[in-house]
């Protein structure tokens, strides 16, 4: 049987913390044997890292589903499945790894700029 979990009524309309989402999911699966689908119906906002978290939970669950996605929730999150699904890549782009060792090279680093 599937159940349908409002996200909003669980997780509130404002989602901005990936960990606090990642738990709040886990908690949900605990509860429930059977498939799931997060209803985003009424959710206002999804930070960056929330909807790579989403993306994240989809792949880890197979039984796990969303649905009622709107506006700009939405559209974040199709921004993420989007660079997952196509990552961008810079052929030309010639970066030099640097390694700093504590804090305070790090420090002496970004203070050059």
């Amino acid at each position: 049987m599937d159940n349908i979990i409002s996200v909003i009524s669980t997780m509130g309309d404002d989602l901005r913390t990936r960990s606090f989402f990642r738990r709040d999911v886990e908690n949900i699966i605990r509860r429930h044997n059977a498939s799931i689908t997060l209803d985003f119906n009424g959710v206002q906002f999804i930070s960056r890292s929330v909807a790579d978290e989403i993306y994240n939970v989809l792949q880890q669950y197979s039984e796990m589903a969303i649905k009622g996605m709107t506006g700009n929730v939405k559209t974040m999150y199709d921004l993420v499945v989007k660079g997952r699904v196509n990552p961008r890549v810079y052929p030309e782009m010639n970066a030099t790894v640097i390694q700093l060792n504590d804090m305070t090279e790090v420090n002496d680093f970004f203070s050059k700029f």
